[in-house]
């Protein structure tokens, strides 16, 4: 009884958190799991095959803009259509009656015009535009971002143009990398981490702990928007408490307390942070 009780909060807290996140932004596609992404169906029509086009490697240029693991590898054959880029059905149609902005990641080696389509049913009307701003640099991480105001209903198709170059003008193939495609109802990056220190954090956040998998003690990090009440938590995999590692009221900003699971048994542990406004459950992995 007490195992289902634990797994009950954890998929509600787990819902919540994805409930929350939907009010602000969605995240189509960020590449991370290398072998299941959303289909792409290749726009070059040139030298380059479909097979060849894409491939998920790892980051060439992790930075503060884009610090993922994976993304999204495209080369740009020099004889392609001036459309150059990708078509996908996507998992799920977007949501577009209160989000009407677009987000990609992008890293090219020229300058070119970035633009971005979305594709409804019989029912709604196809919107393709630029990027509200132009490619600034080369060689680098930037976000683009797309507007679409009169959007409305489903899109279930979306089309990814980095390099709209008419004519292409291109002697030999490019690469270029894509990243994070995000739906939103902001003009504002969804995934900026330009956040000044002496800023306080603009939700609650429960880290994971680490190092993970631990012997025998771990750390653990949450973050406050608001000064309140916290309680923190270890559980064991059967939903037994183990330990109460905070129950105070704790001021905003970064807090991080230690976990030492000396006399415990290996295996699975949940440490479940709860506030007057918000619960997050994460688990941890205990290996002696």
């Amino acid at each position: 009884m007490k195992t289902k009780l634990l797994l009950s909060l954890i998929v509600v807290a787990v819902f919540s958190l994805q409930q929350a996140t939907a009010q602000n932004y969605i995240i189509i596609e960020d590449f991370e799991d290398p072998e299941v992404h959303i289909p792409i169906n290749n726009m070059t029509d040139g030298s380059v095959s479909d097979e060849d086009a894409f491939e998920v490697v790892a980051n060439p240029d992790p930075n503060e803009v884009n610090d993922s693991q994976y993304v999204l590898q495209y080369t740009r054959a020099h004889d392609g259509n001036p459309w150059g880029g990708f078509w996908s059905n996507v998992f799920e149609p977007l949501e577009m009656d209160d989000m009407k902005y677009t987000h990609y990641q992008v890293w090219k080696p020229r300058v070119s015009p970035i633009r971005f389509k979305v594709e409804g049913s019989d029912q709604t009307e196809d919107f393709e535009f630029e990027s509200m701003e132009p490619q600034e640099h080369t060689e680098q991480w930037e976000t683009m971002t797309f507007h679409y105001p009169d959007a409305a209903g489903e899109y279930p198709v979306i089309a990814v143009m980095p390099d709209f170059a008419d004519p292409v003008d291109l002697s030999d193939n490019i690469v270029i990398y894509l990243d994070n495609i995000i739906l939103s109802d902001s003009p504002d990056d969804p995934l900026a981490t330009s956040i000044e220190q002496d800023e306080l954090p603009v939700q609650i956040a429960l880290k994971q702990n680490y190092p993970n998998p631990f012997n025998p003690t771990t750390n653990i990090t949450f973050e406050l928007n608001n000064a309140e009440q916290v309680l923190l938590r270890v559980y064991n995999s059967l939903g037994q408490e183990v330990a109460t590692l905070v129950n105070e009221f704790r001021n905003s900003g970064e807090h991080s307390v230690s976990f030492n699971a000396d006399g415990l048994t290996s295996g699975i542990y949940f440490y479940r942070l709860e506030t007057p406004t918000r619960s997050i459950t994460r688990s941890m992995t205990l290996v002696k």
